[in-house]
């Protein structure tokens, strides 16, 4: 018989908070479930964990391969993957009993392809946590309503709340295989163009308010790292994620278009931030800067602009690129 979910969870080297998102995990009841953990060439002792909780939990699937990224190992499970429903949860987190069904059920009740989850951010004791009713991540969304997914997007990019975290998208999966849709491996911020790419294709989304998901905030990950190959594989990623907007606006109904636009414009923010404040070698700035040049990505940030602030923003861009393209070591 067809699984209701199958839910995805990739695991690297989370050994200090494994044990507490896999007893969550098996904690999802009320509806039938597989769990297909993917371990990602962990060095510590998640496997070993992930062993102990399968011995327990025959609805648990262990995936094991060698180390290649979230995106890979989030692949894995989407492959293997049986369900009517597809949910990802990573394996520093969280999410409260229940969670699973009650999505499950306002799915299925409205005919949808994909619901939109909501959560909480927490450092230690993620029920104790919940209990004391923290700020929710979303606040801005259309919670009453069944929208397009583009419709969606270009609501929540004028808001300035775009919410493309996959562990808080409740798919349905044959959305995603007729769509053909896998995670790129080679960049960070990977779930900028799989919302993108979903949000062109659902039909029906929905809204869950209720925060049920837990994501911890972990210092030690690697969008905080300071370490100079993460700080330059992270802005390598912005300017991919960049790019792919721009090849993913063309042919858009102009809202759209003017979404990922805007979106375009926020990404090349943090790519700037980086590049100014990062630890970046001048060699590697040279490097950036004419990659930021030669694409033309100053040209979509124009059309993201919206006010004056905006457009001195992509001037500085452009300006400082221009000056560090020449500052080779």
């Amino acid at each position: 018989m067809q699984p209701d979910v199958s839910l995805i969870i990739p695991v690297f080297n989370n050994e200090l908070y494994l044990d507490e998102s896999l007893s969550a995990a098996r904690a999802q009841v009320e509806l039938s479930l597989e769990i297909i953990i993917i371990d990602d060439g962990s060095t510590d002792g998640s496997l070993s964990l992930i062993k102990a909780h399968a011995e327990h939990d025959p609805r648990i699937i262990v995936i094991e391969q060698a180390n290649q990224g979230v995106s890979a190992a989030r692949n894995a499970g989407l492959d293997r993957a049986s369900g009517k429903w597809v949910a990802f949860l990573d394996g520093d987190d969280w999410m409260a009993p229940g969670s699973l069904a009650a999505w499950h059920q306002q799915a299925e009740r409205g005919g949808l392809d994909c619901l939109i989850c909501n959560g909480f951010s927490f450092r230690t004791d993620p029920q104790s946590h919940l209990d004391s009713k923290p700020p929710t991540i979303l606040s801005q969304q259309p919670w009453e309503s069944i929208l397009t997914g583009a419709d969606w997007m270009a609501q929540c990019v004028q808001l300035s709340e775009w919410p493309h975290y996959v562990w808080l998208q409740f798919c349905r999966r044959s959305v995603i295989e007729e769509a053909q849709m896998r995670f790129r491996r080679d960049m960070i911020h990977e779930d900028i163009p799989w919302t993108v790419q979903l949000a062109l294709v659902v039909k029906r989304m929905g809204f869950s308010q209720p925060p049920r998901y837990g994501y911890r905030s972990n210092p030690a990950s690697l969008t905080q790292s300071r370490d100079a190959g993460k700080v330059h594989h992270r802005i390598a990623s912005y300017l991919k994620v960049a790019s792919l907007l721009k090849q993913f606006s063309k042919g858009q109904p102009r809202a759209v278009r003017k979404a990922l636009y805007k979106q375009l414009l926020r990404e090349m923010g943090h790519f700037l931030g980086k590049m100014r404040k990062g630890n970046v070698s001048r060699e590697h700035r040279s490097e950036f800067a004419a990659g930021f040049l030669a694409t033309g990505l100053a040209g979509m940030m124009l059309k993201g602009c919206s006010n004056y602030r905006e457009l001195a923003a992509v001037f500085k861009a452009w300006y400082l690129c221009q000056i560090w393209k020449r500052q080779k070591a």
